[in-house]
């Protein structure tokens, strides 16, 4: 099947997927024409041709049909909504993550023929390419070219500046970005902003002092410096979090926010309280969770405890924090399904907010 035909059938799926899942009636040839005339068809083809390849699928729960992820992805959850309701029934695709997958697409079939390996939603990045254990490229994507100008000079501020990894960053997108830079087991080679007709490659030059980079222009596509890269050791496996913070993300937006750890704990789900912003999730590396009872306060810490203990999952609001625990030990976050969390977090925060 050729590639633009393929995409056409996946995303005529999705609209259906979404229309049965909620009650809408849709058309699915009035939302395709739509997204076709604002994104390119060459980029149309390469989501095509990565269903072709076997690199996406379509989560397979009925309710759940319009949610793509990487089919070599383990576990359940963990995809990304494609289209969503904007109003009085109306579905407008994600705009952005047609411009991803895209590349997504793109990059793999050239570091797949290298040896290197390409995620999507990787550490909380867009795009990754690792060579061997090494990060070697990060592609932050955009859907309109004024954001990506805007994401990168902010970037460049704060890679001026210097900054710490828990430096306050709620609601600023911009610094959560450049903190992906140097978080641990980071630090990438190029850096690389991607939007509708929009590109551009950056060399990263890291000072070491502070936190600081540089972000230098190259004239470099995305896919140029895969053609020559040393490969060194075990490429890393994907981070438990991710499929938990898009689960999160689909149902409570940016009243959720997620940062790289400054400590041991390897990221931190955010939620504003009384006292200020507060640790609602703590994951370590190896998956074990705890929260902030103190800094949360007593009325979400005891519906936090109610939510969570119908999943099995025990919690003591009267002390000032702690870990998870399930089965008489502490939780583990590999063994949960991330979209059941999701739900009974968010059910916590945000009563009103929380759909099913």
């Amino acid at each position: 099947m050729d590639a633009l035909e393929r995409f056409r059938k996946e995303f005529r799926k999705w609209v259906r997927a979404l229309n049965n899942a909620r009650g809408f009636k849709a058309s699915a040839d009035e939302v395709l024409e739509r997204l076709e005339d604002r994104i390119p068809e060459t980029m149309l083809r390469q989501i095509g041709a990565a269903f072709i390849n076997g690199w996406l699928q379509n989560e397979p729960e009925a309710n759940r049909g319009y949610f793509v992820r990487e089919s070599d992805r383990k576990g359940p959850g963990g995809g990304q909504w494609m289209i969503g309701h904007a109003e009085k029934g109306r579905i407008d695709p994600c705009w952005e993550l047609y411009v991803q997958l895209a590349d997504y697409s793109r990059i793999r079939t050239v570091a797949e023929a290298h040896g290197l390996t390409t995620r999507l939603e990787d550490c909380l990045m867009d795009i990754t390419v690792h060579a061997g254990k090494k990060l070697f490229l990060y592609v932050e994507n955009k859907a309109k070219k004024g954001q990506a100008i805007s994401l990168l000079n902010k970037m460049r501020e704060y890679g001026e500046s210097g900054f710490n990894l828990d430096d306050p960053d709620v609601g600023n997108d911009h610094l959560r970005k450049a903190k992906y830079l140097i978080q641990e087991n980071a630090y990438p080679k190029y850096f690389a902003l991607s939007a509708v007709d929009f590109e551009q490659m950056f060399l990263v030059e890291y000072s070491g002092v502070k936190n600081r980079f540089a972000l230098h222009e190259t004239n470099l596509s995305l896919t140029e410096p895969l053609l020559n890269v040393t490969i060194e050791g075990e490429t890393v496996p994907p981070s438990i979090v991710d499929p938990l913070a898009l689960e999160i993300e689909h149902l409570a937006g940016d009243k959720v926010w997620v940062s790289p750890g400054s400590g041991q704990t390897a990221y931190n789900f955010y939620v504003p309280s009384e006292g200020g912003d507060a640790i609602v999730m703590g994951v370590f590396e190896d998956g074990r969770i705890w929260s902030d009872f103190k800094g949360l306060g007593e009325e979400i810490s005891n519906r936090l405890v109610n939510e969570l203990s119908s999943l099995g999952i025990i919690l003591d609001e009267s002390k000032e924090w702690q870990f998870w625990r399930k089965d008489d030990r502490k939780l583990i976050l590999v063994n949960t399904d991330p979209r059941d969390i999701a739900r009974k977090v968010v059910a916590a925060l945000f009563p009103l907010l929380h759909s099913g």
